[in-house]
């Protein structure tokens, strides 16, 4: 009867406890996804290669946060209604895989939607059987996100086991949420609204570290490609940029009339190292709907007497 009694208890937690998961694995989507780019993504590109480091952190910290959360939710949720530690662990536990699980499906799909996928059934059984046949490896990250959800829902139960009165259980409730909350909206705006406003004081100095080539189709048979925060030391280098399709160079005219792709350049010279550049390859390579063409920018990013080449790869599939 106890054993029954105890199969019955778990039972009630889980729908509570699936839908905390739910919602902290959501939060934890949209913190590494949109706002990680929202915070640092202009500052990505500036002079101190740090900024990536940080900015990783400063995520990884809000989805820690964010776990904590949601095992505090998955016993607020029960409305009173876990018994014991034990209880609190299974609706943290329960509540962390669910999060594991939101991530995990986010991360497929946004996989599977990405322009190089063609074969979207077949990419989609390849994710699958990959992960069933590393489970061991998927398993433990899943454990990690499990304990942290676990840990928050102990400190919540803690927290209102030393409650006398329900008044004071609702108190600690509040405070012990609000209090997590706060926290994580003061780290996801703190840190990166410091470091812009050192940025437009002057107090950090900023320059591009790379230079960004976009490419653009105008036409069935043209593209276009653009360099942008161009370093000057790209003006040391002859070509400054070296063009590919498909790995035949066309970086100018007299590249493209020896490559046998009938493609022409504008202007001759190819792309040049200099803001707002702009360049035109036009040729029947590029009317195949059917097949991705792949075209690959070399762009040389150093000094006079160290040059190193660095490789800026742009997939285009022509729909």
């Amino acid at each position: 009867m106890k054993k029954g009694q105890t199969l019955q208890d778990l039972k009630r937690l889980l729908p509570a406890s699936l839908l905390a998961g739910l919602l902290g694995g959501g939060l934890i989507v949209f913190l590494k996804s949109y706002a990680y780019y929202w915070c640092w993504y202009d500052l990505l590109g500036l002079c101190h290669g740090i900024f990536f480091t940080i900015g990783y952190a400063h995520t990884l910290v809000l989805c820690f946060l964010t776990l904590f959360l949601t095992g505090m939710l998955a016993v607020a949720l029960q409305q009173g209604e876990v018994g014991g530690q034990a209880q609190a662990v299974f609706a943290g536990g329960v509540s962390g895989c669910m999060a594991f699980f939101v991530i995990m499906v986010h991360t497929l799909v946004s996989d599977l939607l990405r322009d190089w996928v063609t074969d979207h059934v077949g990419f989609l059984i390849d994710s699958i059987s990959y992960i069933l046949v590393n489970f061991a490896s998927t398993l433990f990250p899943a454990l990690i996100v499990a304990a942290f959800a676990t840990l928050g829902a102990l400190l919540l139960f803690s927290s209102r086991e030393k409650a006398a009165t329900p008044e004071e259980n609702a108190r600690a409730l509040r405070l012990v949420i609000g209090s997590t909350i706060l926290i994580i909206l003061v780290l996801l705006f703190l840190p990166p609204l410091v470091t812009h406003l050192m940025f437009s004081a002057g107090m950090i100095e900023a320059y591009p570290v790379w230079t960004f080539i976009s490419l653009e189709r105008t036409a069935p048979d043209t593209i276009v490609l653009a360099a942008h925060e161009v370093l000057p030391a790209c003006a040391l280098a002859t070509p400054p940029y070296s063009v590919y399709i498909d790995g035949i160079d066309v970086s100018n005219a007299s590249a493209a009339a020896a490559s046998g792709l009938a493609v022409t350049v504008e202007p001759a010279d190819g792309l040049q190292p200099f803001e707002g550049s702009q360049a035109t390859w036009k040729g029947a390579v590029f009317e195949d709907n059917s097949t991705p063409v792949r075209v690959v920018v070399h762009r040389a990013d150093g000094s006079a007497s160290d040059l190193q080449i660095e490789y800026l790869k742009v997939r285009v599939s022509l729909n």
